[in-house]
């Protein structure tokens, strides 16, 4: 296992001048958006468990010095269970290329010191220098009226404590002071990893939190003994109001059914006009680098290969946003762990539990970090089962396909009737991966002794900050963009000069395309491609699409030798693909191909990436190997079965 993919930024002689300051804590305690305060960076930041699997290095300043700063992982304790936890540990004493850190600061939730305090206690026993940052105050003190006493909990724990709010960068500049000044102090011993702490010295947490008690309280409540007064510090009235809601057995799963239906409605509809607009951009653009260019072959790559090419993939860009910034109010909002809960039974029905419902939803943008989420689960054959299934979510790849095939099916005048469709593709893809799951549980040779058991900590709901969720909307799809951008624009260029060589003068471009390279390798596969109702452009199109499936929408539009000249009232796309015909004649693009095409994309496993990245987190080939393998086989054969059928029913 790799301690790290972020790599630092540093020289070597640099790297180890600077301090390493590492931030560690339990899940959920913020401690990513505090190392984005610290070093500028925008890493994802997400109000559930489990969204750092990995720790990552930046550069920050500490005084006036420069300083390595590290984030890691979640852990509530020194005793490591599942692998993430296991990366903080190593890195935490040294053994990793980075060293051991200076400085540790432990990122506390205010709400919930009780348990956030305890990593803290075995940090400074260990011999770590340690500096507390105490997060969620503004709950603390808004919905509680309660204020936290920090020199009392530094005179307990003997170490430094700061109040700090990473999303506004209150509290940053205190926190890089008292680092700073935990730097020129020296350490007593070298830091070992230690027991776990005593009974004696679990009681010094207990003390300064009696101390740290509002002085709103009642002097009836303030006459309580500790546990009581540790329950109210606790406790959330506005989440508990709400949770009664949201964790209903019956009203929880309306709840949760209603905000999914309606995110995955609103990516097909609210993002029309959009995709609308940016089709004519692209169209627009095209024309007019076409009248500059000299009217050659250069002239054609850029405009219907470059251009238009990557274009057709761009149109989708508003569907991929629209999806990222659901899913950012979602999680800043604190109510995704609280979805997590409401799937845990169905999920252990298959042997899996609620925490594999954090990279589920994470495989709805990508399932590469929803792979590496499975970090986070302690059972090996339920992070195996995980991995299985992820292929199956339907990502941001193949929005952009289903969008354009929905939108080729579906009536202008009726835009609701996409929006319900691809609802259920993202349902009929967490059902199929259930069902999926079920089928290999009963064959991996794994530990089945414990049942998967989901424990997590519920984050308190709050309202989100716009400015956040923005501000992530915004990386998340600069991230796809640049991840997806290069491979359709190589795909797009390398696929123009297959459709167009060798070049044979005289040829209308019809001809050209019929003699071309690609032509003689598509008709290679075309007899695999008749039962589904398609000829050997789609063939061409969908091997392409392995690369990665968005590829297919722009290698689709090269080989239906889209134009910069297009329609005035219908995209290029649209207009060719309804201009397309069979050799006899009748449309290659119907109903029954169209969603043939749907369900061959709901089950194939077309992307290169994932199927690395599923070697390299269970060690080997066997899974990979057999996701694809099997999506394949079954996509093809329910394409196959599906265009038949439909055939046999007289709808064409």
């Amino acid at each position: 296992m790799s301690d790290g993919l972020s790599l630092p930024t540093e020289s070597p002689a640099t790297a180890s001048a600077a301090p390493l300051v590492a931030l560690a804590g339990l899940p959920n305690s913020g401690k990513t958006t505090l190392y984005n305060a610290l070093t500028g960076s925008h890493y994802r930041t997400v109000n559930y468990p489990g969204s750092t699997v990995e720790y990552a290095i930046g550069r920050g300043r500490i005084g006036s010095r420069p300083a390595r700063v590290m984030d890691s992982p979640g852990i509530t304790s020194l005793t490591s269970q599942s692998l993430d936890e296991v990366t903080t540990v190593r890195a935490l004493f040294g053994h990793s290329r980075h060293g051991m850190p200076d400085v540790v600061v432990v990122v506390a939730d205010a709400t919930q010191l009780p348990r956030h305090l305890y990593p803290a206690m075995q940090l400074i026993g260990a011999g770590h220098r340690v500096v507390i940052a105490l997060t969620m105050v503004d709950i603390l003190e808004q919905r509680k009226h309660m204020r936290i006493d920090t020199a009392a909990v530094e005179a307990d724990l003997k170490c430094p404590v700061v109040r700090v709010d990473g999303r506004t960068d209150a509290g940053v500049e205190d926190l890089r002071r008292k680092i700073s000044e935990s730097l020129q102090t020296p350490r007593a011993v070298q830091p070992a990893r230690p027991e776990a702490p005593t009974d004696t010295e679990i009681s010094s947490i207990y003390r300064a939190l009696e101390r740290t008690q509002s002085k709103a309280l009642q002097a009836d409540e303030a006459r309580t003994d500790l546990a009581k007064r540790l329950s109210i510090c606790m406790s959330d009235p506005l989440t508990e109001r709400l949770d009664r809601i949201f964790l209903h057995p019956v009203f929880g799963v309306v709840v949760f059914s209603t905000i999914m239906t309606a995110i995955f409605t609103s990516i097909f509809w609210v993002a029309r006009p959009m995709m609308d607009s940016v089709d004519s951009a692209i169209t627009l653009l095209a024309g007019a680098v076409g009248a500059v260019l000299p009217d050659a072959w250069l002239a054609h790559l850029v405009t219907d290969g470059m251009i238009m090419g990557a274009g057709a993939v761009a149109v989708f860009i508003p569907q991929i946003v629209i999806l990222f910034l659901a899913l950012g109010f979602l999680e800043d909002s604190g109510y995704l762990s609280r979805g997590a809960m409401i799937v845990d039974r169905p999920l252990a029905a298959v042997g899996l539990s609620g925490r594999g419902f954090v990279p589920i939803l994470s495989g709805f943008a990508c399932a590469i970090p929803a792979m590496l989420s499975t970090r986070t689960i302690p059972s090996a054959r339920e992070r195996m089962l995980t991995i299985f299934i992820l292929p199956l979510m339907v990502c941001s790849a193949r929005l952009p396909v289903y969008g354009l095939l929905l939108s080729f099916l579906t009536p202008a005048d009726r835009p609701w009737i996409g929006g319900l469709g691809l609802t259920a593709l993202y349902l009929f893809s967490v059902v199929s991966g259930l069902v999926g799951a079920a089928i290999l549980g009963r064959f991996l040779k794994l530990d089945k002794s414990k049942k998967p058991t989901l424990l997590l900590e519920l984050p308190a709901i709050r309202r989100p900050k716009f400015r956040v969720v923005l501000t992530s909307t915004y990386h998340r799809t600069k991230s796809y963009i640049q991840r997806a951008g290069g491979t359709i624009l190589a795909i797009a260029i390398a696929l123009w000069i297959l459709t167009h060589f060798p070049p044979r003068p005289g040829l209308t471009e019809s001809e050209q395309l019929s003699q071309s390279i690609a032509a003689t390798m598509g008709r290679w596969i075309e007899p695999v491609m008749a039962p589904m109702g398609l000829d050997w452009r789609v063939g061409v199109a969908l091997i392409c699409a392995f690369a990665a499936r968005e590829v297919f929408v722009g290698a689709l539009a090269l080989v239906l030798l889209v134009s910069s000249g297009g329609d005035a009232v219908e995209a290029p796309l649209f207009l060719a693909m309804r201009q397309a015909t069979l050799p006899d004649g009748t449309p290659l693009f119907t109903f029954a191909s169209c969603l043939g095409l749907i369900v061959f994309f709901v089950f194939a496993l077309q992307c290169m990436s994932t199927v690395a990245v599923s070697r390299k987190e269970t060690a080997g080939w066997r899974i990979p190997a057999l996701q694809l393998v099997a999506f394949t086989g079954v996509a093809y054969v329910s394409a196959v079965a599906v265009v038949q059928v439909l055939r046999w029913l007289g709808i064409s």
